[in-house]
């Protein structure tokens, strides 16, 4: 009873967030093969597309033609639960590396993973290594090999490369 296009054309206001925006039931494609043009207009009038991948949240066959004509998300996050990390999106380095996979450049990968949501909470603080920033950092390696990823229904998409987790450090002091 309440369409997705009219939540984020009519009653969402700039800087609010559409989370779990790849959710199967989410219309995103035309007959066409085209990203519907009112989430480009939800766009421009400010309203936030977050990832929010989780166990049922997330599919490819929206994600992987909306990211192929360059409508990226503004923030990668994840739903984290047990039913979502040991299914298909696993963690955030997966989540990341599946937009990467889709066809999203790594710079905007890692600022939407970082420096754009801190902004998008108001927390400037965060989400970039400044002078005077709380060393708060992921550090990845880029894996290179054959490597699958999986949605929440099935779907599947391959690609060579991989972020791997290889140290966190929280406040100054290793973490992970």
């Amino acid at each position: 009873e309440r369409p997705y296009w009219q939540l984020v054309t009519q009653r969402l206001r700039p800087g609010d967030i559409s989370t779990h925006m790849f959710r199967g039931p989410v219309p995103w494609i035309d007959a066409k093969g085209k990203v519907y043009e009112y989430l480009h207009e939800a766009r421009k009038r400010g309203v936030i597309f977050d990832v929010g991948h989780g166990g049922g949240s997330f599919v490819l066959r929206s994600a992987a033609p909306a990211i192929g004509q360059g409508f990226y998300p503004d923030t990668i996050s994840t739903d984290l639960h047990t039913g979502s990390m040991n299914a298909g999106m696993q963690d955030m380095p997966t989540t990341m590396s599946k937009c990467l996979a889709m066809g999203m450049p790594l710079k905007d990968v890692i600022r939407a993973s970082t420096w754009k949501p801190a902004q998008v909470i108001n927390r400037p603080e965060l989400g970039h290594m400044s002078i005077g920033a709380t060393a708060d950092i992921a550090v990845f390696r880029l894996a290179e090999g054959d490597f699958r990823y999986a949605d929440a229904f099935g779907g599947r998409v391959t690609s060579k490369q991989r972020l791997i987790a290889e140290v966190t450090v929280r406040g100054g002091k290793v973490a992970w």
